[in-house]
């Protein structure tokens, strides 16, 4: 047994510490009992565990001691997991620990008295600590369960009632000692055979179609019938799934004084309802007027006989009463039928409730109808937490389908409003330092428009210590009982905009987060006009609003989130290409209907892989977060600025003058946008660029061929030393320069100038090195090593790509198969062209690449781009094809391009790679807008099953925030450059 010691943590100073949950842990495997406890107390320090390693010793711990929790592997040494529950019978909760498809096995552990069961390769440390949470909250559940039951035979068994219950096939399950006595059961004999002995009416005649009639509607029945020996039964039948359950009660005496006691019977009966008598008629004009009420009728209404009494029911109608209730109501009435009806009456006091309405009309002996009886009964609570539940559904519905933060405010204000009445309720979002008033219920539109023109609807939370902003700083919520009281401190100008409407008492509750080391995420503010705190049941019902508040914010956060990180381009803010291309959609068909003139530009920047191979990612990163900041601020609010990648930006330009005129006036903007020199890593750059137009419709109609164009007239301006030009279909000619460099790339195979470079993956947490990713270098023997991105497009363009992406496999795999003699875990990345996906025989070259040298398809993970996605029609087909290989499938540079969502549930990806972008401005920080979405994507690639890699890591901080957001692998140049074969450093 082994017990590793805890982290120690310092307490709450404002708080008491949670108690520590006791975990056992049963794993043979040293190291997942310690990845184990790595991700409990990364969730939770105070977590306390001990760890065994086999059956037995966990059997005889759960004898000798009782933790809170069970942390049981299925397959130990010794025994299995279900042997150890079968042996020691442990007094607490048990989650089991099972594989990818071991579902049988679950079922088997629930069976056996497990709570729950977790996947292995799903661990994460909020997760596994909620999974065990919810583990020890089901089994104090089922203890209690088991308690209530006996509770509830010994309630049964104390009724005056007679209770049978009975299966389907009317044999007897249970009856009750009233049941045994009424039916004159001798004894100790409450068999079946006993029952149908002494009481055989049951089983026969009107009794049993009775119960045979509720079993084949399924309706509750009741009845009263007359037994053998004489006296009359009220019986009851109320249909189970199980079978039925019958209640009898002896109600001869009743029976007996019914006729005298008729109209008396129909007040007593129910007098603990509210019971009206009135007359007959006449039903319409004034309506009938009350001859009776009882004193539960006063309580409920206030209404005493006196004021009621020779005055019409219908003043109990408001203006909220339903008109189409009232209208059936009165139809009944006319027709002498009962009503059975839930409407809404005011009291004395003006207060609405909700009362179930029952009204049957009473003849005298002739026959005639003489009044009518109504029974009321208060239903309010049961009204109100049918809307409560009601609106809840609807709030999560909105949720789901991502409707604006505020529609979600709004709603939860109107909720919390059923348990509030007429106090004031706001919302409040906060978006960094600023904290919003976005939502209110209670409060007339003005009120709130005057308040965001006085200042009060926003707080700036790093200088104000009122309190909204208390709330937020402390986490906790701040009673106000009187803001009249100069004590208390404000927000400015609040106090006075308070009291101007009345307003005396203020209360702010937060809306936390689920992480605990975030500030809330809003505040819900209640307002009263009275000096007073708010009761225990408006203080569980704000706490309880909070709490739901706190799930569907910040789901409709990250959904936000999401989507900006689909749309926008976040390293640099500006719209991605998908945003890019939905708006030049729009201009066009804009342009066609107007003939507004519209032009398309692509810009490049001149000699920026100079500066990214001199300087480093980062100081580039730098340099086109600049340059975009300086392209929005040069160019017109009406234009669009978007990043396509790299170093190229795409821009839309409405105009309406000559184009040589437009094209002279944003070569001057050009000018004035690169003339100041950037600020970079301390160094001051003077860079360049060139920017292509294309004119619509001279250039084309639609958004692929005006940017086609505009990407050769681009490199045009390259050639012709930067600036600005505008498309020439007769200028598109290759290069001399390009026609030799294609020469050579023909013969760079068979000449063996291609190598490959080896970049390092290594295992998040403990940096183990779990393979690599072939990347194709060129070693031309007169222009030295060139770079992929100049020679791989001339290849994708020219077809080369095919035997070069060949050749790459194949050789790839070859490496792997001499590391893995002595290293049998790696596996080797390789990227994958979309020109590749077009050639019919990709999945027999991948095959034949395994085959012949002998590696299994796990070993091989295949990176494709979501170009191959989008563009290849039968690229769903192949993946599958390759993914029964057993080979893994990585969807590169996530992030960069539509990153759709739906490619994630649709392809049969088993990993994605998160682009080396995103990790601009990692720092740590978990509030930075960077930390933020790298956080997101996580949650949502673990959601789907999918490993996580991080490329481009440079600094010690970004690897720590890849592992404490719970990355899978990481990769960059702080761990490892790309090396050849022989350079790359394998574990000893």
């Amino acid at each position: 047994m082994t017990e590793y010691p805890r982290p120690a943590s310092l307490p709450d100073a404002h708080s008491p510490a949670p108690r520590a949950l006791r975990v056992l842990i049963v794993e043979d495997s040293e190291e997942d009992a310690w990845t184990y406890q790595h991700l409990l107390r990364r969730a939770a320090p105070q977590v306390q565990c001990t760890v065994v390693s086999v059956g037995a010793d966990a059997v005889d711990f759960l004898q000798r001691e009782t933790p809170d929790c069970v942390l049981l592997d299925f397959n130990l040494p010794d025994m299995t997991g279900l042997e150890v529950l079968e042996e020691a019978r442990p007094a607490c909760a048990v989650v089991m620990l099972t594989g990818v498809g071991d579902e049988q096995v679950a079922v088997q552990a629930m069976n056996a008295g497990a709570q729950d069961y977790v996947v292995k390769s799903t661990l994460s440390g909020p997760g596994l600590l909620r999974d065990l949470e919810r583990a020890v909250e089901k089994y104090r559940l089922q203890r209690e369960l088991t308690v209530s039951r006996e509770r509830m035979q010994a309630a049964l068994g104390s009724v005056d009632d007679s209770l049978l219950s009975l299966d389907h096939d009317l044999n007897l399950l249970y009856l009750n000692p009233a049941a045994q006595c009424l039916l004159q059961l001798p004894e100790g004999q409450r068999t079946h055979a006993d029952l149908t002995a002494q009481a055989p009416w049951m089983f026969s005649g009107p009794f049993l179609n009775f119960m045979l009639a509720a079993l084949n509607s399924g309706e509750r029945r009741s009845a009263e019938l007359k037994a053998p020996q004489g006296q009359w039964l009220d019986a009851r039948v109320y249909p189970s799934p199980g079978g039925l359950t019958v209640t009898l009660r002896d109600v001869t005496q009743r029976r007996s004084e019914e006729e005298r006691l008729r109209l008396l019977e129909s007040v007593t009966v129910n007098a603990r309802e509210a019971v009206v008598i009135s007359e007959a008629e006449p039903v319409t004009g004034e309506g009938p007027r009350v001859v009776y009420v009882n004193e539960a009728f006063t309580r409920m209404t206030g209404y005493t006989p006196e004021d009621i009494i020779g005055r019409t029911p219908r003043i109990l109608q408001g203006p909220r009463s339903d008109r189409a209730t009232l209208d059936r109501i009165r139809a009944n009435l006319l027709s002498w039928t009962p009503v059975d009806e839930v409407v809404q009456n005011y009291c004395k006091d003006g207060k609405p409730i909700w009362v179930h309405l029952s009204i049957v009309p009473v003849a005298n002996t002739l026959g005639w109808f003489t009044h009518w009886v109504s029974v009321q009964r208060d239903v309010t609570g049961e009204v109100q937490r049918e809307r409560r539940d009601r609106m809840r559904r609807e709030l999560l519905e909105m949720a789901a389908a991502g409707r604006p933060v505020e529609d979600l405010l709004n709603g939860l204000c109107h909720l919390i409003r059923l348990d509030l009445g007429s106090l004031i309720v706001a919302g409040w979002l906060r978006e960094d330092h600023l904290l919003t008033l976005r939502a209110s219920v209670n409060s007339d539109t003005d009120a709130l428009r005057t308040s965001a023109q006085e200042g009060v609807a926003q707080v700036d939370l790093r200088l104000d210590g009122g309190v909204c902003a208390t709330v937020v700083r402390t986490g906790a919520p701040v009673i106000v009982e009187d803001i009249r009281l100069e004590s208390v401190v404000m927000h400015r100008g609040a106090r006075e905009a308070l009291l101007a409407r009345g307003l005396h008492a203020m209360w702010g509750l937060p809306v936390l987060s689920s992480r605990a080391d975030e500030a809330p995420l809003g505040v819900f503010t209640v307002f009263s006009d009275t000096p007073r705190t708010p009761t225990q049941a408006e203080l569980a019902a704000l706490q309880d609003l909070t709490g739901l508040a706190s799930l569907l914010l910040e789901r409709a956060l990250a959904q936000t989130e999401m989507q900006r990180l689909a749309m926008y381009d976040s390293l640099t803010g500006l719209p991605n290409r998908a945003l890019y291309l939905e708006y030049l959609t729009q201009a066009l068909s804009r342009s066609g209907h107007t003939g507004e003139r519209l032009a398309v530009g692509l810009l490049d920047l001149d000699r920026f892989k100079v500066i990214n191979d001199t300087l480093g990612h980062s100081a580039g990163d730098e340099l086109l977060a600049q340059v975009a900041q300086r392209l929005r601020s040069t160019f017109r609010p009406s234009d669009v600025v978007a990043r396509m990648g790299g170093d190229e930006f795409t821009l839309i330009l409405p105009f309406g003058s000559d184009q040589s005129v437009f094209r002279n006036g944003i070569q001057k903007l050009l000018k004035t946008c690169f003339q100041t020199p950037f600020r970079v890593k301390g160094q001051e750059l003077f860079v360049a660029a060139s920017l292509g137009l294309a004119f619509a419709p001279e250039h084309g109609a639609d958004g692929e061929t005006l940017l086609s164009a505009a990407d050769l007239a681009m490199y045009r301006a390259k050639r012709t030393g930067g600036g600005v030009a505008v498309f020439d279909p007769a200028a598109g000619a290759l290069q001399p320069g390009k026609v030799s460099l294609e020469t050579d790339l023909y013969r760079a195979l068979e000449r063996c100038e291609l190598e490959l470079h080896y970049q390092p993956l290594f295992r998040a947490g403990s940096r183990e090195l779990v393979g690599a990713e072939a990347l194709c270098r060129w070693r031309h023997p007169r222009l030295g090593m060139i770079s992929p991105g100049e020679f791989i497009p001339l290849a994708e363009n020219t077809g080369l790509i095919l035997p070069i992406g060949a050749w790459v496999l194949n050789e790839a795999c070859r490496q792997l198969a001499q590391w893995r003699a002595q290293h049998p875990h790696l596996q080797v990345g390789v990227n994958l062209s979309p020109r590749q996906f077009w050639n019919p025989q990709l999945v027999e070259s991948v095959q034949d690449a395994l085959n012949t040298h002998g590696l299994p398809g796990s070993s091989l993970v295949l990176e494709i781009t979501e170009s191959v996605l989008m563009n290849v029609p039968d690229a769903e087909a192949t993946l599958h094809r390759l993914r029964a290989l057993g080979i893994r499938l990585s969807l590169d540079d996530f992030g960069t391009g539509y990153s759709s969502l739906s490619y994630l549930n649709r392809f049969p990806l088993t990993a994605l790679k998160i682009d080396r972008s995103f990790l601009q401005g990692v720092t740590g920080d978990p509030h930075g807008t960077s930390e933020k979405i790298i956080e997101a994507v996580m949650l949502l690639s673990h959601a789907l099953n999918l490993q996580v890699t991080t490329e481009g890591i440079e600094t010690p901080e970004q690897a720590a925030f890849i592992e404490s957001v719970g990355g899978d692998i990481l990769q960059g140049f702080l761990l490892g450059r790309p090396v050849p074969a022989d350079q790359l450093r394998l574990p000893d």
